[in-house]
């Protein structure tokens, strides 16, 4: 028994020990995905070949990432956007005024979407533009349930009906003289969320009120209870709630529609208390399979005036139909595998660097990747969990109230589609981390490292500068030209007249000494100064590394040119036709060095353009009329033209000496040969720092020189001085 429980003991061991094994090479084998560096005990085969297996690795993800995005996207889509533009607000329509009513004038102003100028023209619109488009429709018999289904423009299915939602402001006190609040007794405030109305209004808030149909529209509802999501306009931001006005609802009529409009506007539904009206509406086209969300917009800021704007958005709500869809479902299970894979990859490296995997560019490339890759999967199951419990359910082309659910999949979609272009475009991005077997890109990026300090300092100035010219144009030109009516729309204006796009019309009727006093220094001062400066910057590090940091791009690059050779030696040579093709290069390039070689005939041709006289070129003609086709290498021929223009006997002697083969056509010359030998080890710049450091030594020998013969002359001096005065006490002693 003790034998039998030792033997499975050990078994026990030897499995528990190859599991442990089977871990560590699978640990090892994820983190070689991580070639930020070359290990030391590898070698430069070893790291090329892992270089490129895991450069086609990913190109497999990003080719899968790109291949979502493309077929995501409609080609359809310009055309139905373009669609609705011509009938909804290209289209236009009458202006009802005083004049017309009382058919005093036949000739009736009308205008467009964008020329909407007062409440009366919104009202104008939705009765003749709007209720034309969606409402006066055909019923096509020939489709079963025709009487339920709303066709527009003959390709559209209308969803849900059409709905009106306005957000309001409550009345206060005016901040004006007293000699006007008598007068005046309400202002009405910008929209913000703690000055919005939430209170009813109109005439449900009467004793009276059985002769009105629709009393939804004059009660507030919250963001929840509407299902619309925030609006960011040119002059506000809205929240979803509001007070929702659903026309021709349970009756998709154009009868109920226009019926609906004239008793809102009868009863006053849109003010001066009203901040901004939008209408949604949401169509379906089952030939190309897309949904459009038509979103018209009518801002009314507190200085008075209507502002419209639009907005139309296709989708592709179902995307797992026809022949594509298998496409579509291999794919995105290899970009979740890819994910799992990246995820495990960036745990490992962090749990090996900890702190340090912050130190790196691409390190957080990799996990801004890794995030995005994972929020698309989340949106993505989340999304089709949606559109199987909403539209398989119920089919919204048969409903009579707006759909607030086919909203909130379309806000989705739309958060999945920003998701799937921002993962393609930092994939591609990323690919550079892979790059590093081509020498231009490493010079590009070690460029970029160097200069970094320098751009950066440039940029905080740059912003300032254009932070101070922005402010001025605001001031200065903001009442009378719209690209500088606020401050960023300023700075926007400013960047775009760096690239040429400017309306200097504008900025010279708006102050016509002023402006192009500021047209010009801001064009000379960005334009030709600070950018050039930057231009300065890059060019000089890269010219800095070229000289200087040899060693940086050695130690960068990964030469993949010894392995591809290996590799495509050893795939011929399992083919066993390697000896035929080495050969058959061998041949090509004998027969490329012969397509490179010249003939003296083609050299005095060349000669004739670049010869200083035409006497010279007429002697060397005849000189060598019978020599014409012998041929010549293109060094040879490139050296000529170089050194053998300069005299005509040297010129003379040099082809007879190039043609006979007995000397090289660059060493025939000594003095060329010194000349290039003597600019190869000395420049002009060194030549003349040597000059004038030769003539400071001359200078400080003759200074040593007068100094020494000075100190010469003293000591002699001196020297006799002492004699003197020794003989002279000698003399006195003797005496």
């Amino acid at each position: 028994m003790n034998t039998i429980s030792s033997t499975s003991i050990l078994v026990d061991q030897s499995i528990e020990n190859a599991n442990q094994s089977r871990i560590e090479k699978l640990v090892q084998l994820l983190l070689s995905f991580n070639v930020d560096r070359k290990r030391i005990d590898e070698s430069n085969h070893q790291h090329a070949k892992l270089v490129l297996r895991i450069f086609a690795i990913y190109m497999i993800f990003v080719s899968n990432v790109l291949i979502v995005a493309v077929l995501m996207q409609s080609a359809e889509s310009f055309l139905i956007t373009n669609t609705f533009e011509c009938h909804l607000i290209q289209k236009r329509f009458a202006v009802k005024t005083l004049l017309t009513e009382r058919n005093v004038q036949h000739n009736v102003y009308m205008i467009n979407f964008n020329q909407i100028a007062t409440i009366q023209d919104i009202w104008q619109f939705m009765n003749e533009t709007l209720a034309e488009v969606f409402l006066r429709v055909q019923q096509q018999p020939s489709r079963p349930n025709s009487t339920l289904i709303h066709w527009v423009l003959d390709h559209f299915l209308l969803i849900g009906v059409v709905r009106m939602r306005q957000v309001r402001v409550k009345p206060e006190k005016c901040h004006i003289p007293k000699l006007y609040s008598d007068e005046i007794a309400d202002c009405y405030p910008a929209y913000s969320s703690d000055k919005k109305d939430t209170d009813p209004f109109g005439p449900i808030t009467l004793s009276d009120s059985t002769d009105i149909n629709l009393k939804q529209p004059w009660r507030f509802m919250s963001k929840d209870k509407t299902g619309m999501g925030s609006h960011t306009g040119q002059h506000g931001k809205y929240d979803g709630s509001g007070y929702i006005a659903d026309l021709a609802q349970y009756d998709r009529t154009y009868r109920r529609f226009t019926r609906d409009i004239n008793e809102l506007e009868r009863f006053h539904w849109l003010d001066k208390a009203t901040r901004a009206l939008f209408i949604d509406i949401i169509t379906y086209n089952p030939s190309v399979n897309l949904f459009s969300y038509i979103k018209l917009v009518f801002e009314m800021p507190l200085t008075g005036g209507i502002f419209p704007s639009h907005k139309v958005e296709n989708f592709q709500l179902f995307r797992y139909v026809g022949s594509k869809k298998y496409v579509l479902i291999i794919c995105e299970a290899t970009i979740v595998l890819f994910t799992i894979i990246f995820l495990l990859v960036e745990i490992l490296t962090m749990i090996k660097l900890k702190f340090k995997i912050f130190l790196s560019f691409w390190n957080w490339i990799d996990m801004i990747l890794l995030i995005i890759s994972i929020l698309l999967i989340i949106v993505n199951i989340y999304r089709l969990i949606l559109i199987n419990s909403t539209l398989t359910n119920q089919l919204s082309i048969y409903l009579v109230t707006f759909d607030t659910a086919i909203v909130k999949l379309l806000r989705l979609h739309n958060l999945f589609d920003t998701l799937s272009i921002l993962l393609a475009s930092i994939s591609i991005i990323r690919i550079l981390k892979y790059c590093d077997f081509a020498v231009m890109l490493i010079r590009i990026k070690a460029t970029i490292q160097r200069c970094l300090g320098d751009l950066i300092g440039f940029l905080v100035m740059f912003v300032a500068i254009m932070i101070a010219y922005a402010q001025f144009g605001n001031l200065v030109l903001g009442q009378q030209a719209p690209a500088f009516s606020t401050v960023g729309k300023a700075f926007v204006a400013l960047f775009r007249t760096v690239l040429g796009d400017f309306n200097f019309e504008d900025i010279r009727d708006a102050a016509p000494i002023v402006g192009p006093l500021f047209f010009f220094f801001y064009i000379f001062s960005m334009v030709f100064m600070l950018f050039n400066m930057v231009l300065a910057i890059i060019v000089d590090s890269y010219e800095e590394l070229g000289s200087e940091r040899r060693d940086i791009i050695n130690q960068m690059l990964v030469d993949v040119t010894p392995f591809m050779k290996h590799s495509i030696q050893r795939f011929f040579e399992r083919l066993g036709v390697w000896t035929k093709v080495r050969v058959l290069v061998h041949s090509i390039i004998r027969a490329e060095d012969i397509s490179n070689t010249k003939t003296i005939g083609d050299l005095l041709q060349e000669f004739k353009y670049s010869a200083t006289s035409s006497t010279l070129y007429e002697e060397l003609h005849q000189a060598f009329v019978h020599d014409m086709t012998k041929t010549i290498s293109k060094k040879d021929f490139d050296a000529f033209l170089k050194y053998a223009h300069r005299d005509k006997d040297r010129q003379r002697d040099t082809l007879q000496s190039l043609f006979t083969g007995k000397k090289s056509l660059i060493n025939f010359n000594e003095e060329q040969d010194w000349n290039t030998h003597a600019s190869n080890l000395c420049t002009i710049q060194q030549w003349a720092q040597l000059r004038y450091r030769i003539a400071r030594l001359e200078e400080l020998f003759n200074s040593m020189d007068g100094k020494w013969k000075y100190s010469m002359r003293t000591s002699k001096n001196l020297l006799r001085t002492r004699n003197l005065s020794r003989e002279i006490s000698e003399e006195k002693q003797n005496t």
